[in-house]
Formats: structure tokens, sequence, C-alpha cells
């Protein structure tokens, strides 16, 4: 099923982009919560945070600005954190994402919610997941911004100069991957129901991967047929994080594999030029889709 139509205009200024801010946050955001001294005097202020990439400071600048906030850097990271701390900026921001969470994540929201609540008589009220389908709004963009990766694999034909045998195939692929830890490490709720609707909208099968001594859930999808879902959504609810210029590209290559174009000597020196320029090779941005 291809989503309908997303509201026109500022996509800032849009209700259903509490959604996309929502899957944001679920894939990269924090909650700080307040803490007390033996006292009861207060030693910290409760925040709602998201990590972004350094080459996102263009988007989070407009973020900051619509929805107010600050920006932390670390640069040792090379990362950035937007935070939102003040009362009636932290009551708005919960306000627009509220009702659209999807993950086990929606355990901290409901905390600070209930903080909001109680300190400052908010009267937010605690909503249970969204179950509705995932092509209904923007949260599934939100968390690919997050958490979801775009890949073009061009592998050369290898020979042997002495034996003439074949070492390795020519092969031209594109793939999508999104991957997510198995639980809540606070409350130990499982991801995999909303894996597995992710991996069910794009008609694949959820899989679990494992590095770095750990398990996680991932969706991948290879096939150009399934792989022809998400970019209908994708359509509808763009990216906005620097990662759009990589799907941008990865979009290109699609193309080309979807026409059997890939299989030209062209289209081999379009691919492999694209391939050396996307991702962590990436040096030039077009932020043209927010401004």
């Amino acid at each position: 099923m291809i989503p309908q139509k997303s509201d026109s205009g500022d996509r800032f200024d849009s209700p259903i982009f509490g959604s996309y801010l929502a899957g944001l946050w679920e894939g990269d955001g924090h909650i700080i919560l307040p803490k007390y001294n033996q006292q009861g005097k207060i030693i910290n202020t409760p925040c709602l945070a998201i990590t972004f990439v350094d080459n996102d400071l263009l988007l989070v600048e407009n973020l900051v600005s619509k929805y107010g906030g600050w920006i932390r850097f670390k640069t040792k990271q090379n990362a950035i954190v937007w935070t939102v701390t003040k009362q009636s900026d932290l009551i708005k921001l919960v306000r627009f994402i509220n009702g659209y969470l999807r993950t086990p994540k929606i355990y901290e929201l409901n905390l600070l919610i209930s903080y909001l609540n109680e300190k400052f008589d908010a009267n937010i009220v605690n909503h249970s997941m969204d179950i509705s389908l995932l092509s209904n709004n923007y949260w599934l963009a939100g968390f690919i911004d997050a958490d979801g990766g775009f890949k073009v694999r061009y592998s050369q034909k290898r020979i042997d100069e002495l034996t003439k045998k074949v070492l390795s195939k020519e092969r031209i692929e594109v793939r999508f991957a999104l991957e997510q830890r198995q639980d809540h490490p606070k409350n130990q709720a499982s991801y995999q129901d909303i894996m597995k609707q992710i991996a069910d909208y794009l008609s694949v099968n959820l899989r679990i991967s494992h590095h770095n001594g750990k398990n996680y859930w991932i969706v991948e999808v290879f096939s150009v047929i399934k792989l022809q879902l998400l970019v209908d959504y994708l359509n509808i609810y763009p990216l906005l994080t620097a990662k759009s210029n990589d799907y941008r590209d990865w979009l290109k290559v699609f193309e080309l594999v979807k026409t059997n174009k890939h299989l030209t000597e062209s289209g081999k020196s379009i691919i492999e030029n694209i391939k050396s320029n996307m991702n962590r090779k990436r040096t030039v941005f077009d932020w043209s889709h927010i401004k």
C-alpha cells in the first residue's frame, strides 16, 4: 500500500511531523529525568535529547528554531545533541510527539510525562503505543534517519593472471538495512514487535544479527520489488537528515538496477562513481530539501 500524501507547506509546522520526531527520538534519543539530593533539592533539570552526526547541524539548527532547546557539540564523537530543557519547550515537544511512539522507549516518555504532570500540572495524556499502519505517518522515516542504512555493493570480476581462474564474480547490489537492539535496557521490553512490523511492511523476514558480543534485530532488503515498497514510502515521507543525500544517490543506483542498466559499461561507471562518494566518503551535502 502506498501511503497518502502528507500535509503540504512547511513540514516542520505540520501536525504529522510529530510522528517523524517520534521515530527519530526512538532511534537516537534519550530522556534524563530529574535527580534530587538527600535534602530533596533538585540537582539536574529534566531533558529530552536527540543525538545526530555533526553533518546534520543545519537540520538541528532548524529544529532549535522551531521547537527550542540548544545544541551540545561532542567533537570527539563527531556528534551533536539537540537538547530541550526549558519547561515550556519540553512540554510543547512532548505533546508534539506523544501518541506517535511505537517502541518500548515509550516507557521513558511516560515517566517524563508523569513528572511534568505532577510538577507543572501539564495535563498530558499517557498514550499507549501507536499501532496504526506504518504507511499512515512519518514515524518510519524518522526511525530510518536514526538507524537505517542504504548500501551499494560493486564487486568487480577478479581473475588469476596465471591460471585465468575466476577468483570472484562481478556483483552489483543495492541493499537497505535497519538494525535495532533486542531489548530496552531499562525495562527489558522487546523490540521484536516493531521490528517485525517493519519487516512485514517490506515483505521480508525479521532476522537476528550478532556482533560485538550482542544480538540485534535486523531488517534487510535486497529484492528490487521489495525495495520499491520502501521507495514508495520515502517518496511521500522523505528523509531529512544528511542521510537523505546517501539515499538520493542510492536511489540512482536502484533505478539502474531496476531497469538492468547496471549491466552496461556506462551504468557500471556511474555506480562506481556514486559508491566512491557515499556514506563516510561523502564530503558534499545538499540541504535544499529543508530550505
